[in-house]
């Protein structure tokens, strides 16, 4: 009897010894065990801390860090938590970024209107795909409820992709 008594007070499985890939309802229903949650911030925070917390200016398809920068936290407004933090833009690093999007903007407008669209489109798809990832960056950043986020929110950008298919528009 000791042994069911302490078999009955015993946790289930922590997370990091389930191969969720292999998980079977009767698995779930002798441990008790969950998945993980689509919205959980993991990958958010893993990316958090590949920047170790600090993001610059992403200008010409690339991460600066222009010297003398002021950073500024990004705060989760519904936990007061700061999240990573985030460099303020100068003037000059605007004039920086304005001249590389009018470079890209030369090669982006000398492509064939269904070429754009390709493009357009395929950021629409990997939004889908990313929903709940982007889904849960939003509702940290803003502090609005997840449901928004996911249903609102990145449903309308990806739809902003969809609906411009020229890439003129």
């Amino acid at each position: 009897m000791a042994d069911n008594a302490a078999n009955a007070s015993s946790p289930p499985a922590a997370a990091a010894e389930v191969d969720y890939d292999k998980l079977t309802v009767k698995d779930i229903f002798e441990n008790l065990t969950y998945g993980p949650a689509p919205e959980s911030d993991a990958a958010f925070r893993e990316w958090v801390d590949e920047h170790e917390g600090k993001f610059g200016l992403f200008i010409n398809n690339e991460w600066v860090h222009p010297a003398g920068a002021k950073y500024r936290p990004s705060v989760c407004p519904a936990t007061g938590e700061e999240l990573c933090v985030t460099c303020d833009g100068t003037d000059a690093d605007v004039d920086v970024a304005v001249s590389a999007a009018r470079t890209a903007f030369e090669s982006w407008s000398a492509l064939e209107p269904h070429v754009r669209a390709k493009h357009l489109y395929s950021l629409a798809r990997h939004v889908q795909k990313h929903a709940r990832l982007l889904a849960v960056v939003e509702a940290l950043d803003n502090g609005k409820s997840i449901r928004e986020t996911r249903d609102a929110d990145v449903p309308i950008m990806a739809r902003h992709f969809y609906t411009t298919p020229d890439g003129r528009s």
